[in-house]
């Protein structure tokens, strides 16, 4: 294989595992995201906002993040992650998307996102997460 061919293969891989992962936040499929997020998987999301942080390893990321974060929404109510944009080379991945879903408060959730992604060896080692954190923080947690 020539190696423009293996760096499209990882770039495939890397796109696959990264709409797997995308594919277990809109069916909030525990098990699908644990199998796509490797265990020492680095989480950041820059800002100053109640969730602005960096988290290490799967358990910090559901239990510190994911989780906390699943909670703001209905569960009843759609998770939509519609993806605008994927750009990726060998490990990288990058993301433009627009999630969609509805508050516990019954409000609606629009967040256009920009998420940067390294793959390696099948499984998401790190994500950044970029987005308008005033939105953010006044839909989901009262707080300009």
């Amino acid at each position: 294989m020539t190696q423009a061919a293996e760096r499209t293969q990882e770039a495939l891989d890397a796109k696959s595992v990264v709409h797997r992962y995308l594919q277990g936040l809109r069916e909030r499929d525990a098990a699908v995201i644990s199998g796509v997020v490797a265990a020492d998987a680095v989480y950041r999301i820059p800002g100053s906002h109640p969730v602005a942080g960096t988290w290490t390893g799967l358990g910090e990321i559901a239990e510190k993040f994911l989780i906390p974060m699943g909670e703001r929404f209905d569960p009843t109510a759609e998770y939509a992650v519609d993806i605008l944009h994927v750009i990726a080379e060998g490990d990288e991945v990058s993301v433009e998307c627009v999630t969609r879903a509805t508050t516990r408060d019954g409000a609606p959730y629009v967040l256009d996102i920009s998420a940067q992604f390294t793959v390696r060896e099948g499984k998401i080692r790190s994500m950044r997460e970029y987005f308008d954190t005033e939105y953010f923080g006044r839909t989901l947690f009262g707080r300009a």
